[in-house]
């Protein structure tokens, strides 16, 4: 009796609304063309409500007296007169005739002969299938299944959409720290305990000439000059001017992308059928050097359809980049030096050439940094990528089927050029290289899952299959390198889940590998992989607080990749002195006859969710490396060996606090992450302890047993059992024979911070880093005190009387004061100039501390028409470094671009802060 009760309600407001009956307004609607058409969208202004007419235009609506219609995406509009019921409509669509005379079988039977058409439905004895569509208004495919039984195939309609996107962008580039120079003393040095300026035909590198203030012009023809020779300063005269040789300057660069999509949807289910995309782009990065810049151009497009429950796509991408020049073969770093180093005294931009053909620079051991850029090549670098790839996948049930297949080739040429009288290379170098890349990759995979209620179980399959081939010649020395590679993975993986949906939930994978491959000297077919992760639900109780706790172990093997050139790796033949001679042209002979590079990986974590927005990540890993390949100079060829075994673990902890409200409009999101590393040595093959990695023969990151991976290794200043300094007789601190590690670039940790606030329709985003410990050899610094260029030793240079901390060789206390540059002296003998090119290495680790704003944007999005944030305007900001430890260029850069070259800085290339908008908009 009580469940009538509940239901009277219902019958009570049913009675409610049908006396208030809905009406209707009826007519036909025309196109802009004043013609019908189907599918023209009405639309009541006044109630939302909008329906679509027939293929006469026709169509019904609801609405009342004096509502306003719009169609025609509302060029066309009409007021609502004479509405009437929805019974009444469809009766007046229906035409009206006479009642004709009934006509009586039984008499027909009488007067004439009965036929029977055995073609009619009613008698055919053939039948349409159950499985045939219902409500067929057109056949696309009528289909005999048996003898008698027929399927209809309905012919739906098909909807064509197009969309896409347009977004440009203009960037404005300038340049981050830099070292200082001095800009006061000239080039020159004393004699006779006079400070003389030496002209460039003296070739003297040094700038411990006079100040440039006593100094003055005699405006006399010199090709050196246009405002001719220096000479003592008179009164009455002007003093000679400082020239700026800033080799950077502020660029301007953009990027247009434009993206299409057309696709054609099914009027049935209204799942898409086919899909076709286009990304068109354009792309100009302006270098902060003088006239260098690369332009890139991007074509890729995307074929996606479904037949046969198959789902299919076909993709195309073309990338094409030219450069003016490549740094290959360091000489941006090169330029960027001889920019630093050339005197006050000495303007680069006035003349290229000198009447004999020879460049003009301030020394014949020094390079003029415009002369290197001068070429009469429009581009010096060209590369270009086409991919092709092809993937299918099919579902059956449990089980699932994916293939993919790709096809990679990379073209790219180097101009490497010097023209005579260039330092190093008197008589010019050019080199034409050329590498072409073709990588072909295969995967088939597939699953098959089965289990009921909790528990779920799943059988993976991969097969990789890679083939790669790399084709490498130089013209200098006409020698051609060629490697190839196949390689295959097979993966077996098993899945168990557990989910109690209430409290609990458990994971485990199970799985092994196998790699192949042509050029390791055995294959791997033991390569387990081991996972578990708990996760609990409402822990303590607490609801939507849920605990995470996960643990892997894999074992890997890979190979160095054949594509990848240690040319580079020649800098470490030469002395730093000598860096002018760098000309990267030797390969390594082969990449085969190696062991596989055995990766065991542990790892462990948690993960901690507070109801909807707070999130905890913790993951600790351990990664055991062995058999890891470097490469080798030995019998004057380039070689790879497996040397040594490394350790590298750490751990990462991530914060996230996503969507919080601080009103209707506002919200904001905060993420940060904490990571720390170490990566040890633990083994060094037999004769190959202290190898180095990358940097030059008297400076370099070594691989040496129980030190860090890069460890910095470079001359040190002598110490006594208790680390005072030792100072020699000349009164300075006294240089240690031999080499040892002076640095250790692993910072102590990096965090980074994301922050995102909204406010309608405005999105501010602001992501920052602070990299805490680390150190850095600054070379740079150490040419520029040698030289006298540096802002130091031009503040420092008349420092008199100085004692320096530290004690005799008897182990007295130093009482010898020195001045640090006496022009009664030996240039060499001054307090920079002494110890050689790059002084003593440890004198110049410097912390590689910074704090860093990475990007700030602020995003305005518009809505255009009937595109909802259709439009969308950003302004940004990038790379702005607030704050470094180190004196010079940012720590983050690497020695002469380098992957490997962190914590080296011999004249690294500064980063480049940017300035941008970017406009985009969505149809």
């Amino acid at each position: 009796m009580k469940k009538i009760y509940f239901i009277l309600p219902l019958f009570a407001v049913n009675y409610f609304f049908a006396q208030d009956s809905q009406l209707y307004y009826s007519g036909t609607f025309l196109n802009e063309k004043e013609k019908p058409q189907n599918f023209l969208k009405v639309l009541n202004k006044n109630s939302g409500v909008y329906e679509l007419t027939d293929e006469k235009g026709f169509a019904i609506i609801a609405a009342k007296n004096y509502d306003t219609l719009v169609w025609n995406n509302g060029k066309s509009k009409a007021v609502v007169y004479g509405i009437k019921e929805l019974k009444d409509i469809l009766e007046a669509q229906i035409d009206r005739k006479r009642v004709e005379n009934v006509r009586s079988s039984t008499y027909d039977s009488l007067v004439s002969k009965d036929l029977k058409d055995e073609f009619s439905i009613e008698n055919s004895r053939q039948r349409v299938t159950k499985n045939s569509y219902y409500e067929i208004s057109s056949v696309r495919k009528l289909k005999e299944i048996s003898k008698d039984y027929f399927s209809l195939k309905r012919q739906s309609q098909k909807f064509l959409f197009l969309n896409g996107g347009f977004t440009t962008s203009l960037d404005v580039k300038s340049r981050n720290s830099v070292p200082q120079t001095q800009n006061q003393y000239v080039q020159g040095r004393s004699e006779n305990g006079q400070l003389i300026w030496k002209s460039p035909e003296t070739n003297e590198m040094f700038s411990f000439g006079p100040d440039i203030s006593t100094l003055q012009f005699d405006n006399q023809p010199y090709e050196y000059d246009q405002n001719g020779r220096l000479i003592p300063f008179t009164n009455g005269n002007s003093p000679a001017k400082v020239y700026n040789n800033e080799l950077f300057q502020t660029t301007f660069g953009y990027n247009n992308q434009l993206r299409l999509n057309a696709f054609i949807k099914d009027s049935d289910n209204y799942d898409e059928k086919i899909r076709i995309s286009l990304d068109l782009g354009q792309q100009k990065d302006q270098m902060y050097f003088i006239d260098q810049y690369n332009i890139i151009n991007s074509f890729k497009t995307k074929l996606s359809s479904k037949i046969f429950n198959f789902a299919f796509n076909f993709g195309l991408n073309y990338d094409e980049n030219k450069a003016t020049n490549s740094n290959r073969t360091g000489l941006f770093n090169r330029a960027y030096q001889n920019s630093l180093l050339t005197p006050v005294s000495f303007s680069n931009a006035q003349n290229l050439f000198l009447s004999n053909g020879l460049q003009r620079s301030y020394s014949q051991f020094a390079d003029n940094p415009e002369f290197l850029f001068d070429q009469n090549e429009k581009y010096n670098y060209h590369d270009r990528r086409r991919q092709f790839s092809f993937d299918l996948s099919r579902n059956w049930g449990r089980f699932k089927l994916n293939i993919n297949q790709s096809y990679e080739n990379d073209f790219f040429w180097n101009l490497d050029r010097y023209k005579p009288s260039t330092v190093g290379f008197p008589n010019g170098l050019s080199n034409e290289r050329t590498q072409n890349n073709k990588l072909y990759s295969s995967t088939i995979s597939g699953s098959y899952s089965f289990g009921r209620n909790y528990w779920q179980h799943a059988l993976n399959f991969n097969h990789i299959l890679n083939n790669s081939e790399s084709d490498i010649n130089n013209t200098l020395n006409n020698k051609s390198y060629f490697y190839q590679r196949t390689s295959q993975d097979y993966i077996f993986e098993y899945k168990l889940n557990y989910n109690s949906y209430r409290d609990f939930e458990f994971g485990a994978n199970l799985g092994n590998s196998f790699y192949i491959s042509n050029t390791s000297n055995k294959n791997n077919y033991w390569l387990p992989k081991v996972g578990a992760y708990f996760t609990f639900k409402d822990v303590f109780n607490w609801n939507n607080v849920n605990l995470k706790l996960l643990g892997t172990y894999t074992h890997l093997s890979s190979e160095p990749e054949i594509t990848k050139s240690y040319a580079s790796y020649g800098t470490t033949l030469l002395n730093a002195q000598n860096n002018s001679q760098y000309f990267p042209i030797y390969e390594v002979d082969t990449f085969k006859n190696l062991s596989t590079i055995d990766s065991k990986e542990w790892k462990t974590g948690f993960r901690l969710i507070l109801g909807y927005k707070l999130s905890v990540d913790a993951e600790y890993f351990s990664r055991k490396i062995g058999n890891d390949v470097f490469p080798v100079f030995e019998n004057d060829q380039l070689r790879l060996k497996n040397l040594a075994d490394h350790t590298y673990k750490g751990f990462e902890v991530n914060f996230s606090y996503d969507n919080v409200y601080l009103g209707q409009d506002f919200r904001m999101s905060q993420k940060a992450s904490f990571f720390k590393y170490k990566d040890i040595v633990d083994r060094v093959n037999l004769g190959y302890n202290n190898l180095p990695l990358a940097g030059f023969k008297d400076i370099y990151k070594t691989l040496s047993e129980g030190q860090v991976l890069g460890a910095v290794m470079g001359n040190y200043f002598e110490r006594n059992a208790n680390g005072d300094l030792i100072i020699d007789e000349f009164g300075y601190p006294k240089k240690a024979d031999g080499l040892k590690i002076i640095a250790d670039p692993t910072p102590d940790f990096v965090v980074k911070f994301n922050h995102n606030f909204t406010y309608k329709m405005f999105s501010l985003d602001i992501n920052w880093e602070w990299k805490k410990g680390g150190q850095l050899w600054n070379g740079t610094q150490a040419v520029l005190d040698y030289y006298g260029r540096s802002q130091v030793s031009g503040d420092e240079r008349n420092i008199k009387n100085y004692i320096f901390q530290g004690v005799n060789s008897t182990g007295n206390s130093n009482q010898i004061p020195v001045d640090f540059y006496d022009p009664g002296k030996d240039i060499s003998q001054n307090r920079w100039s002494r110890y050689g090119y790059l002084g003593v290495a440890e004198d110049y680790i410097q912390k590689a501390d910074y704090v860093r704003i990475n990007n700030i944007s602020l995003t305005a999005k518009f809505d255009v028409g009937r595109f909802k944030r259709g439009l969308g305007i950003t302004l940004y900001v990038n790379n702005i470094l607030l704050w470094q430890a180190n004196q010079g260029a940012d720590p983050n850069q690497n020695f002469y671009d380098f992957d490997n070259g962190r914590g080296l800085d011999f004249f690294n290339l500064p980063s480049y802060k940017t300035f941008g908008c970017m406009v985009s908009f969505q149809f």
